[in-house]
C-alpha cells in the first residue's frame, strides 16, 4: 500500500514518522539515493537546457540544475536497484499519474542528499574549505 506524496521540503522528522524509518534503514537510504545524486550530478546530460549554455555550471551539478527528466529517471532507478532492506520503504512511495510511475520517498532522499551535500560545500566555503 502507498501511501500518498509529501512534498520534498518535509521535515526529516515527518519522514521518519511516515515511513516508521530506524536510524539504520534511514542511512541505508540516503546512500542508496547518494549513489543516483553522484550518477546525476557527474553526466552534463542531465542539465536543464538553461544550464547546458551557462559557463559557470560545473560539476558537481546541484539539484536546481537538473532537468526533470533526469530526475524522475534516476528516482525510477534507486526504487527498481533498492537493496533488500530498503525496498519496501521505498515502495511505499509508489504512485501513478495518469502518464508516469513516481515515488514521493525516492524524491524524497535523492533531493536530501542533494541538499545534505549542497549545504556541507556550502559552510566548508565558508569556513575556509574546512
Amino acid at each position: 500500500m502507498s501511501l500518498r506524496p509529501l512534498s520534498q521540503s518535509i521535515e526529516k522528522s515527518a519522514v521518519f514518522s511516515r515511513l516508521g524509518l530506524t536510524d539504520q534503514i534511514y542511512t541505508l537510504m540516503l546512500d542508496e539515493a547518494a549513489l543516483g545524486r553522484d550518477r546525476l550530478s557527474s553526466n552534463p546530460a542531465n542539465l536543464t537546457p538553461q544550464s547546458r549554455v551557462d559557463t559557470r555550471v560545473q560539476q558537481p551539478y546541484r539539484w536546481d540544475q537538473l532537468s526533470e527528466t533526469a530526475k524522475h529517471r534516476e528516482i525510477l532507478y534507486i526504487v527498481n536497484v533498492a537493496s533488500a532492506s530498503t525496498r519496501p520503504y521505498f515502495d511505499r512511495g509508489r504512485y501513478n499519474t495518469h502518464v508516469n510511475e513516481e515515488n514521493w520517498v525516492a524524491r524524497w532522499f535523492l533531493w536530501h542528499s542533494f541538499r545534505y551535500r549542497d549545504n556541507r560545500d556550502h559552510k566548508a566555503q565558508a569556513n575556509g574549505g574546512k
